[in-house]
């Protein structure tokens, strides 16, 4: 955790985003949603404590809060989609790995990274995958 906490712990602002809108359009999210989405540039709160990693991610008309401990699993509602959330953490990746179990969600996987001063953040559904860059704030 400590390595964790060293590396992704703070608050990141996006500064470059690549195919978002693919990403969530292989998600089955609506062309509307993903419009709005695809202009938002969204804040990352990561904090590191009590053997957990939480991520809160900020955005203008919301905010996502979750709480992981490290390879336990856990429910997690994303905007009306539910899943079944296990975080790992492994060669300096700390990897998301979220199983649809509504029926209506799909399956998709987040890697957050530190490349240089940056994190970056790989989500992958269906062979459509998204980057966002952030930088330390």
């Amino acid at each position: 955790m400590e390595e964790i906490k060293s590396k992704f712990e703070g608050n990141w602002e996006c500064i470059k985003k690549e195919n978002v809108e693919g990403f969530l359009e292989a998600l089955g999210i609506n062309v509307i949603k993903r419009k709005a989405a695809a202009q938002f540039n969204p804040k990352l709160l990561i904090s590191v404590g009590g053997g957990c990693v939480k991520v809160v991610r900020k955005m203008p008309i919301k905010e996502i809060t979750n709480e992981f401990k490290l390879d336990d699993e856990i429910d997690v509602n994303d905007d009306d989609h539910k899943y079944k959330a296990k975080l790992t953490y492994s060669d300096g990746k700390m990897t998301l790995c979220l199983r649809a179990v509504d029926g209506k969600s799909k399956d998709n996987t987040i890697v957050r990274e530190i490349e240089g001063d940056n994190l970056v953040q790989t989500a992958t559904c269906n062979g459509v995958t998204a980057k966002t860059t952030f930088k330390k704030c």
